[in-house]
């Protein structure tokens, strides 16, 4: 039970850009006007995202995002930028800190509260993982008036829990992004064994970011997660409350969260209205945390 003089965090909530032009418009005149009437906080971008909606205009960009009140959440890719498939490279840990750099300078224009990084690689040995996150670490200190974290996701570096806790152990200044649908399909399981609830206890109060996305054993992502899902979606809300708990803790003034629902593939079928789907976790999570805000009243 916490004191009523408690200071909950601010909850912004974020729109991923991925998919959101082709399910509603690729006019960010439209398509930001229409986020903010919905509730949105800010989208979440990566630079092709940027430069392909403002037409390589960043005054244009800038301006249209201040203009509907939004904020802006910045992606930066190591390698393998926006997924783009058959162009994954397998780069040395130079490589990627030489273009961690690049991307860092060019995001820093949009005036982002915060930068999402989607690092490294899976087929790294420990060795090069420690190296990459000591050059990554170093590389984001130059930005001190910025948060950024790293992104749990399968094909980087924290693609699993056990590899990721070794890492923050070893890192005390590394920060996730915290997208665990990824590690129930890398691991197979729930994570919900005495084992890996304290892991997971662990790596929860690094993080700095949530993707709200519902994902099962078999898939990152469900078709809806109260229908299809609802022990996975208990187990991550869990988990996400878990958060808000450890930032109100640590004394944050905000708490963001983007629920990142994806088109095919991600999405298992075309008849899939994901732009519902993202909308409607958006409701639920504004809806959860105020109850969670109660919860803690109590």
């Amino acid at each position: 039970m916490m004191s009523s003089k408690t200071h909950y965090p601010q909850l912004k909530i974020f729109r991923t850009i991925w998919g959101a032009e082709s399910q509603f418009s690729s006019d960010i005149n439209v398509l930001f006007s229409e986020l903010y009437r919905l509730g949105f906080d800010g989208i979440e971008a990566s630079l092709n995202d940027i430069h392909r909606l403002s037409k390589n205009n960043d005054e244009f960009f800038i301006e249209t995002l201040s203009k509907n009140q939004l904020e802006l959440i910045a992606i930066c890719y190591t390698n393998w930028a926006d997924f783009v498939p058959e162009t994954w490279e397998d780069l040395t840990v130079d490589e990627h800190l030489n273009n961690l750099k690049r991307e860092l300078e060019q995001v820093m224009k949009y005036n982002p509260i915060h930068i999402n990084i989607h690092g490294g690689q899976d087929n790294w040995t420990l060795e090069q993982q420690e190296a990459f996150f000591q050059g990554a670490l170093d590389l984001q200190a130059k930005y001190p008036n910025v948060t950024s974290s790293h992104e749990t996701h399968r094909g980087r570096s924290l693609f699993n829990p056990t590899l990721t806790l070794h890492l923050i152990s070893r890192f005390p200044n590394l920060r996730l992004t915290a997208d665990f649908s990824h590690w129930l399909v890398v691991c197979e399981r729930l994570l919900n064994h005495p084992s890996d609830i304290e892991r997971m206890r662990q790596i929860i109060s690094r993080v700095d970011h949530i993707h709200a996305r519902v994902g099962s054993v078999d898939h990152a992502q469900v078709n809806d997660p109260l229908i299809n899902a609802p022990k996975e979606t208990q187990l991550m809300q869990n988990w996400w409350q878990m958060i808000w708990t450890e930032h109100m803790k640590q004394n944050k003034t905000i708490t963001t969260l983007t629920p990142e629902y994806g088109p095919i593939p991600y999405a298992m079928s075309s008849d899939i209205d994901v732009w519902k789907l993202t909308n409607q976790e958006m409701e639920r999570q504004r809806n959860n945390y105020q109850q969670w805000i109660i919860q803690n009243h109590d």
